[in-house]
């Protein structure tokens, strides 16, 4: 399910926040900025994970890619940190998705009263896993994404098994 929340013109540019249900695991609100001038040719895209769901955070980042030509030059492209973690987050948590929906023990994604408790457990371990991603991009952490990744499907896995017994 797919609808607008809200639009808005910010320094010439046209920012259109959706909710979106078809997002990556820990978002479902996706701005999307395009200049209102039809001489220029650019889009930029960008889900909001986790606590990156805010109005204020939001709208901050509509405005920063809409006045400083840099900025949106590395959104453009995907150097920016903020591409840079999505780029790695998005394919991990789809992985971490497809593990838990391919489990036998597990009715996911079908939502049901059963299958709440591994909704919640695949939402918890894909904001550890982003938090850790947004750091080593950030903050030059010392770790590979597939390191982080192969404990969170470690995790994952024995959470079913124990959940199973």
């Amino acid at each position: 399910m797919r609808e607008t929340i809200e639009e808005r013109t910010v320094n010439g540019c046209k920012a259109t926040l959706v909710f979106d249900t078809g997002g990556p695991v820990g978002s479902n609100h996706l701005l999307i900025i395009k200049p209102a001038d039809t001489e220029e040719d650019w889009l930029v895209n960008r889900w909001f994970y986790f606590g990156e769901q805010t109005e204020v955070y939001i709208w901050n980042f509509a405005e920063k890619v809409s006045t400083d030509d840099e900025y949106r030059r590395q959104s453009l492209e995907e150097v920016a940190d903020w591409k840079r973690v999505a780029n790695l987050y998005e394919p991990l948590a789809r992985g971490l998705h497809q593990e838990l929906s391919q489990s036998e023990r597990s009715e996911f994604p079908i939502m049901n009263d059963s299958s709440r408790l591994d909704s919640e457990k695949l939402e918890s371990l894909c904001e550890e896993l982003f938090e850790e991603l947004k750091a080593i991009v950030r903050q030059g952490t010392d770790r590979h994404p597939d390191a982080v990744y192969d404990e969170k499907e470690t995790e994952l896995r024995q959470w079913l098994a124990d959940e199973s017994s």
